[in-house]
């Protein structure tokens, strides 16, 4: 599954780099390879380490500390070589038959290097970061680090497509990659080499030593979580009055719970939910998101102030289909039965309470971050209305998103190897983001135009809402039937 999975983005990134040279080949695989092996190590760390529950037991199983390591990195370094394989081979076949064997093979042996090399690396900083600090310190930075991992390496890729001289950056690994295909000797090919010679060190001897403190300190940080996040779950008054029904308001409340308490939801969530103001902020630095009502709404893509719009909708709607993702699955999916137990829950009342949850405690925040972000390089009132349209757009499309969820939320333990699961988010949102783009074009003649259009998105959304929570399907009772049978005669006795 994983090799089908990432070799399909390996595969598209093969046909997309037409007539590109080895050396260009490898800073553009590379790149893609970074930020992909970030997303695979850092997005799926909580279930590459274990659960703490089944850790503890495996502990007492009879073989050494060393081996317990060995064997979780093994099972990691598989998963992570298949994502290495996955991309370099469709990009090392495509650059064979253009420019030899021997370029194709060097090509793909410098992307796989790349993946390989990340994911140690975000590996490295996820456990460094887990024994350094303590249990109630450590979870937020790792959610921290999660997030600014994830966002330098996806703005730096933005950034790559956007300026010629990013090939020769000093910061970027796949720079360096590019450098060692040139055989050009430069600082940045010696920090990959010093780099990788550290990772094996760490690797090779220090984590093996402290492999079951590490352990220790996940199922603290883990503990710290569930127990800090007691009481964070109790409704607002808007809340109740949105959340109706019994089997919504239970959804919501188990929402609430595994945002805050949850280790597989958490880790999924957050990063993702952030990356959209990472890239907001990348946006008001560099440019490219000023007001639409200025410059027009239908120079959006052709003027160098405007151009960032589509990509920050694309963002936003990847972001709204992963926060979908991550409340379907749960470090306690075997007390999903609970759902059973409630009149009428049938999965979609439940995917709408657990929607309702995302929108309240995670878009709504998100966009009012948003809406203070742009108001730094457009007027306070344009990047209000902006960051409305941008809601009811991830609004909408989290709760279609999540009615098409067949089973119930937290029911699954992981999607990791799932390819829907990866692709249907990276597939549909590029198409779906040109589309809210080109409403964005309409609405955004004037204020107050765009304003009655994010209404009429949202009340789209509640008529869903309501359509979903529609009064139960009951069955007309079944009247019991008289059944009139023949009295025997009786025998008289004379």
């Amino acid at each position: 599954m994983t090799l089908l999975a990432y070799g399909f983005s390996g595969l598209v990134l093969a046909l997309s780099l037409g007539s590109a040279t080895p050396e260009q080949a490898v800073f553009v695989a590379s790149s893609f390879g970074v930020v992909l092996a970030a997303f695979g190590v850092v997005g799926s760390y909580d279930e590459l380490m274990g659960r703490p529950k089944e850790n503890a037991w495996l502990a007492t199983l009879p073989a050494t500390e060393r081996q317990h390591y060995a064997a979780r990195l093994l099972g990691i370094a598989a998963y992570v070589g298949l994502m290495a394989i996955s991309v370099a081979v469709p990009v090392a076949v495509r650059l064979g038959l253009g420019f030899g064997v021997s370029s194709g093979v060097q090509v793909g042996v410098l992307v796989g290097i790349g993946v390989m090399w990340t994911a140690a690396l975000s590996l490295a900083l996820m456990w460094a970061i887990s024994l350094a600090l303590p249990p109630r310190i450590a979870r937020p930075a790792l959610t921290a680090a999660r997030t600014i991992l994830i966002a330098t390496l996806v703005l730096g890729y933005q950034w790559i497509g956007a300026e010629p001289e990013a090939a020769s950056a000093p910061w970027w690994p796949a720079a360096w990659l590019s450098d060692a295909m040139a055989g050009r000797s430069t600082l940045g090919l010696a920090m990959l080499v010093g780099a990788t010679g550290a990772l094996i060190v760490a690797f090779a001897t220090a984590f093996p030593r402290r492999y079951f403190t590490l352990l220790d300190r996940i199922a603290d940080g883990t503990r710290w979580a569930e127990d800090s996040g007691k009481g964070q779950n109790t409704l607002t008054w808007p809340e109740r009055v949105a959340v109706r029904g019994a089997p919504a308001r239970a959804a919501y409340g188990f929402a609430l719970a595994a945002i805050t308490r949850d280790r597989i939801v958490r880790g999924r969530l957050w990063p993702a939910a952030l990356l959209p103001l990472g890239f907001a902020v990348f946006g008001w630095l560099g440019g490219g998101l000023e007001s639409l009502f200025i410059h027009g709404a239908e120079n959006a893509l052709a003027l160098e102030e405007t151009q960032l719009h589509l990509s920050l909708l694309v963002i936003l709607l990847f972001c709204a289909q992963t926060l979908v993702q991550a409340v379907q699955v749960s470090d306690h999916d075997q007390a999903s039965w609970v759902f059973d137990t409630l009149p009428d829950a049938r999965p979609r009342r439940l995917q709408l309470g657990a929607q309702q949850a995302l929108t309240f405690r995670v878009l709504l925040p998100l966009h009012a971050l948003l809406a203070a972000t742009l108001a730094l390089q457009m007027p306070a009132l344009d990047a209000c209305v902006h960051a409305l349209f941008w809601f009811s757009v991830t609004a909408v499309t989290t709760r279609v998103y999540s009615l098409f969820q067949r089973s119930t939320p937290f029911s699954r333990r992981s999607d990791r190897f799932s390819i829907a699961a990866r692709f249907i988010p990276l597939l549909a949102s590029v198409p779906t983001g040109l589309a809210a783009l080109l409403i964005q074009t309409f609405a955004f003649t004037s204020p107050v135009r765009a304003i009655f259009v994010s209404l009429v998105i949202l009340a789209v959304n509640a008529l869903l809402a309501r359509v979903v929570t529609g009064p139960p399907h009951h069955s007309a009772p079944e009247v019991p039937r008289m059944v009139v049978r023949p009295s025997r005669p009786v025998a008289v006795a004379g």
